[in-house]
């Protein structure tokens, strides 16, 4: 499902696929993300890593009848903080690559697809793209560490709109938001991207890695204050919108 490819010594390519236009982030998935960007940082070479999605749909989110998540039900709070943690695990893992990151996004950019998404680096999108957010509108929380950085990204007026009014944004609007960098056609849009990557590639690694830790670490400052529980809020609020409580 998730897949690595070198372009050249200095960029990879990482792409993950259900096999579904809806390409949903199961809890393997998510795993395996977690895994895939913990190797690549251990790579010393590397200087960008490209990670795209499906080829109709970046995705639809998280898979809340993913077989693995709804046994959870059956087990304790304490236990199901473990799972709840697993999206956050994966986000702050691809946030802390000391390379370029850079997401490549087609079709539908829902949710966990839009967390995953602005915990890298840059955000290219097709024309066509769209985003939407709709966990409050369905009765949970946004988790996984993203209001943060969606904050930062959007102010906090736009990243209401988007969390809080649940709207459903086109390309032109989230670049204007912020949320993403540039848009372009479909024909175009790899071309563009690799062209970002190979431009970082040029970079001395270095200055490169000290820098972005300096960026990041400014930007992030307080992140881990205002969202270290917010899986526990996710667990709270899918209970309740499941009319019980966990065990």
């Amino acid at each position: 499902m998730v897949n690595i490819e070198y372009l050249n010594g200095k960029v990879a390519t990482v792409s993950f696929n259900s096999g579904k236009s809806s390409n949903l982030l199961s809890l393997d998935v998510i795993r395996q993300l977690t895994d895939v960007a913990k190797e690549l940082g251990q790579n010393k070479t590397l200087m960008a890593v490209i990670l795209s999605g499906g080829q109709q749909n970046f995705s639809f989110g998280f898979d809340l009848k993913d077989k693995e998540f709804l046994r959870l039900q059956k087990l304790g709070f304490e236990e199901n903080r473990d799972y709840f943690q697993l999206g956050k695990i994966m986000c702050a893992a691809w946030e802390k690559l000391n390379c370029l990151t850079i997401c490549e996004i087609r079709g539908w950019c829902v949710g966990g697809g839009v967390a995953l998404a602005t915990s890298c680096d840059l955000r290219i999108a097709e024309t066509a793209a769209k985003f939407y957010v709709p966990e409050v509108e369905r009765g949970l929380n946004m988790s996984w560490g993203s209001v943060p950085r969606l904050n930062a990204l959007l102010g906090p007026a736009k990243t209401k709109r988007l969390l809080l009014l649940a709207e459903k944004i086109n390309s032109s609007t989230a670049k204007d938001w912020g949320l993403i960098d540039s848009y372009f056609g479909p024909s175009n849009l790899k071309l563009e991207t690799v062209k970002l990557a190979n431009k970082a590639t040029e970079m001395p690694r270095l200055p490169f890695i000290l820098t972005k830790e300096s960026i990041n670490n400014h930007t992030n400052a307080i992140a881990q204050a205002t969202s270290y529980n917010d899986q526990d809020i996710f667990g709270l609020a899918y209970a309740n919108r499941k009319g019980k409580l966990f065990k």
